[in-house]
């Protein structure tokens, strides 16, 4: 004998919520799958301030974006900064209908585009409150899209002057290096004394060999016992075939007086640079 037993009309609307929740996850879970995993770009300069206008190359040729024409930039800064405001860009107005000012430029090769921006435009914050930025690649209706990017970093504006420093604070073996001897800073008696006239560099690979012989740069005087030489690493030295730089050494050279009043060579601490290529 078949029984029929009265169904709870309560326990079919929790039944029905259940299905209709476990759709949704689903559904979220399939769309999170489908963002198209993406690193072809760089970052010009590989270092920058919020004040910088930066330019982003990008190469979408064998991933799902290859073939697109019309790319548009989502992004936003500051996530998961403590004490900052999150903030998104100018280019997030609807994500199903990106603007203009969204739009990536076409670089002459099918597949590649720029963007360019500076921080404090794009995100409308002053330089002190931008810690770091993220993006993505999105179609203007954004059926397609590439997954978040990693965090880009801003640099501070405000720097801890050392006797000796860099800048900007990390540097690409394609930047221009700014070399700095701050002398006023100096605590010993020969760097105290000196009188600067050169500064020698000399760079490495990622064999741990040197990529040439030691370069001597002339330095300039730029007020306040502070003396400067410029240099970038890969106009002073060409890397050999698959190496590439990782770091440098540079020391400012000069002379003081002995006590026959006679010229004598010396030279500050030597400094170890890494070389990082940002993305």
């Amino acid at each position: 004998m078949i029984m029929n037993f009265p169904v709870n009309p309560l326990n079919k609307t929790i039944m029905k919520k259940l299905f209709i929740l476990t759709i949704f996850l689903l559904g979220g879970r399939l769309a999170m799958a489908q963002c198209i995993n993406f690193t072809n770009y760089t970052i010009a300069p590989s270092t920058f301030t919020a004040e910088d206008e930066i330019t982003m190359t990008f190469d979408f040729t064998g991933t799902g974006l290859a073939g697109e024409t019309n790319l548009y930039i989502w992004t936003w800064a500051n996530k998961g900064a403590t004490g900052l405001t999150e903030k998104v860009g100018i280019t997030n107005t609807d994500w199903g209908n990106s603007p203009e000012i969204a739009k990536l430029t076409p670089a002459g090769s099918p597949n590649k585009f720029t963007y360019k921006f500076t921080g404090t435009t794009m995100y409308e914050l002053a330089p002190g409150q931008l810690k770091h930025f993220q993006f993505l690649i999105k179609t203007k209706t954004g059926s397609k899209q590439t997954c978040d990017s990693e965090t880009k970093a801003f640099d501070p504006l405000v720097f801890i002057p050392n006797v000796l420093r860099v800048f900007p604070a990390r540097v690409g073996q394609n930047d221009v290096v700014l070399l700095n001897f701050h002398q006023d800073l100096a605590t010993t008696l020969n760097e105290q004394r000196m009188e600067p006239v050169s500064v020698t560099v000399e760079v490495f690979d990622n064999t741990g060999a040197s990529a040439g012989a030691p370069i001597t740069l002339p330095v300039k005087n730029a007020g306040a016992k502070l003396w400067k030489a410029f240099f970038v690493p890969t106009r002073s030295y060409t890397p050999g075939a698959g190496k590439k730089f990782t770091h440098f050494t540079y020391k400012f050279n000069g002379t003081i007086r002995d006590a026959n009043n006679q010229p004598v060579t010396v030279s500050t601490a030597v400094i170890d640079v890494p070389l990082t290529d940002m993305k």
